[in-house]
Formats: C-alpha cells, sequence, structure tokens
C-alpha cells in the first residue's frame, strides 16, 4: 500500500507565490496575511497513485495544488465513484470533513506526480480570527466549488454522453488527455466503452477546410474586439462572443496554435502589450502597470510574469531596449 504523505516546510518561494496570487484572485490579501501563509505553509510531494486521503480519514489540511492532477473517489454498494477532478492551480480537501471534525468521505489519490501546498486547520482558524479577507476567500471558494458541482450535476442528468464529453473537455482542456480514462467515464457517469466510441467520433468530425475557416472567424473576431481585454475572459464567453462552438473553439487552441485558452489570450495580451510599448506616444501617459492592466491582465504581478515568459525580459527592459527610458511610478524589474 503507498505510503503515507510526508509535510515537509515549504521552502519553494514560486510555489508560494503560486498560492498566493490564487487567493490574491477571489479578495486582495494584507501582507500580514501573506507572511503568516509564506511561514504556515507545508509541502506535499506525491508520488503517482499514491493517497492524499483516504475514505473514512479525517483530514486536517486544505490544499492547494500546484502541479499534478489528483482524483478523489467513494465507495458506494461495492462500486468505486469518481467523485471529483482536481487539476493544478486549484484547491482540495474534504468537503465534507474539512478541518477534521468528521472522517473523509472522498478518497483522494494522485494519478501522476503532484507536488501540494498545506495549510493545517488550526493555522487556518487562526487567520480567520486575525485576518478578515481570509474568511472572505474562503467562501468564495466554495462559492465557486458549490456552483461547479451544481453545473456538473445539471450536465450529467440533463446531457447525452457526447455533450457531457464536450463539457468536460472544455472545462479542462489542458488535462483531459491526462485523466485516465475509468476515472473520466465514471466522473461523466458513461461507460468507458461509450467513450472510446465517443472520442473516435469526434476525431472523424475534425476536417482541415472546417478549422481554416473557424480560425480566420476567430482571427477576424479578435482583430474587430480586442475580447482579450477583457479582465475575466473564459472560453465559454469568447465561444459565444465569436459564434463558434465550445468544443470546436478549444480543439481549434489545442491543435492549431498548440496552446491551452489562458496561454492563448495571454499572448494576444502580451502582443498588444508589445505594440503599445513600441508606439510611446500611444502610452507616454500612462505607467507601464496600466498599459498591462488595460491588456486585460488582472494584475501587476501576473502581467510581469506572463510578459517575462513570453519574451525573456521585463516590460522595463523591453521599452529600454527600444530606446525609451521614461520615468517609472514602480520597479520594473
Amino acid at each position: 500500500m503507498p505510503p503515507t504523505p510526508t509535510f515537509q516546510t515549504a521552502n519553494d518561494p514560486v510555489a508560494i507565490e503560486q498560492l498566493i496570487a490564487a487567493l490574491s484572485s477571489f479578495h486582495p490579501l494584507s501582507e500580514g496575511l501573506k507572511n503568516q501563509i509564506a511561514t504556515r505553509v507545508q509541502t506535499v510531494k506525491l508520488e503517482k497513485d499514491e493517497f492524499l486521503m483516504k475514505q473514512g480519514e479525517h483530514c486536517y489540511y486544505f490544499y492547494f495544488l500546484v502541479n499534478g492532477i489528483l482524483v478523489a473517489t467513494t465507495n458506494r454498494n461495492h462500486k468505486e465513484l469518481t467523485t471529483f477532478i482536481v487539476t493544478d492551480g486549484n484547491f482540495v480537501t474534504s468537503v465534507t470533513g474539512m478541518y477534521g471534525y468528521v472522517p473523509s468521505e472522498d478518497t483522494v489519490h494522485a494519478v501522476e506526480d503532484a507536488l501540494l501546498l498545506a495549510l493545517h486547520a488550526d493555522d487556518m482558524q487562526e487567520m480567520y480570527d486575525r485576518f478578515p479577507e481570509s474568511n472572505i476567500i474562503l467562501r468564495k471558494i466554495f462559492e465557486n466549488y458549490f456552483q461547479g458541482a451544481h453545473e456538473r450535476s445539471n450536465m450529467t442528468r440533463l446531457n447525452t454522453a457526447k455533450e457531457k464529453y464536450l463539457y468536460l473537455q472544455s472545462y479542462m482542456p489542458d488535462h483531459i488527455h491526462r485523466i485516465p480514462l475509468a476515472h473520466k467515464a465514471s466522473y461523466l457517469d458513461i461507460r468507458p466503452e461509450t467513450l472510446i466510441r465517443i472520442k473516435k467520433e469526434l476525431q472523424s468530425e475534425q476536417d482541415e477546410s472546417q478549422w481554416a475557416d473557424t480560425c480566420s472567424k476567430l482571427n477576424a473576431h479578435i482583430d474587430e474586439h480586442l475580447s482579450f481585454r477583457q479582465k475575466n475572459l473564459t472560453l465559454a464567453q469568447l465561444a459565444k462572443e465569436s459564434n463558434i462552438p465550445i468544443a470546436q473553439l478549444n480543439f481549434l487552441l489545442k491543435n492549431n496554435y498548440n496552446k491551452s485558452f489562458t496561454k492563448y489570450v495571454n499572448s494576444l495580451r502580451v502582443n498588444y502589450v508589445k505594440e503599445k510599448l513600441a508606439k510611446e506616444d500611444e502610452w507616454k501617459h500612462l505607467t507601464i502597470e496600466a498599459v498591462g492592466i488595460d491588456a486585460g491582465f488582472k494584475s501587476r504581478s501576473v502581467f510581469f510574469s506572463e510578459f517575462k515568459k513570453q519574451t525573456g525580459i521585463t516590460p522595463g527592459e523591453f521599452v529600454r531596449t527600444a530606446g525609451k527610458s521614461p520615468e517609472f511610478e514602480f520597479e520594473t524589474t
């Protein structure tokens, strides 16, 4: 039987920054709360097939999945059912037994090597008392969870098997191919052989001329509406605005652009910023940060991180390379 995961003092500043950025997307964090998280968070490394928690055990931690995929199952009437799937960048805990008050109804294991950050329930209770924003953040996290659970419930009850798979494909486009077939089928409440048939049907439906037309349609829409400047743009919104079925749009981004939806949108935002910064008269009345926010980035940190990831330099270095060195209102490195 796989060993119990080992908790270690977190020493990966990049992973901690990812956690703080994820929490900040729900509500701004005070410096005190950031410091509290950084000092209290622990690291958990799971190997493939290793358990994070088991049904009937008590869970005393709230986790952030830095990378990897986790699958939750529960045994009912001698049958294993997949109850939820967690992909990197998301949170996980025992929903029914959070804080360890009652045993967990789910078993959670890694389907590939995974890295998590963990906060103990006692530390979280202290944060609730000392930092009011922590209460807001957790409320919003659980609101999102239950909204997603409601959406999935409707999807599995009302949709056809094909529509269920297309839903999952659009919901986690970067991860669906990494999830074992049996868990995908169980999660969608369809038989594995049905899922195999659907995947073959979808592959046969892909016609090169259709995708060329869809690509032109998407490019024309982006050029006219600059949809990427919407800070909370989702795949579903872009599909609706461009009048491209969500499954087609997801397939196009993955196979024609070789990008996830997030990477595709951020590449458009970075290109937009580069064009702006190359023309000083279009932004000289603004800060570089304002140009990034205008491009659709949610925050300065996300903007600077994504810009450097795609170009290899910071926005400030990009400006200086172009021979401009105006006064800035903040650090550019």
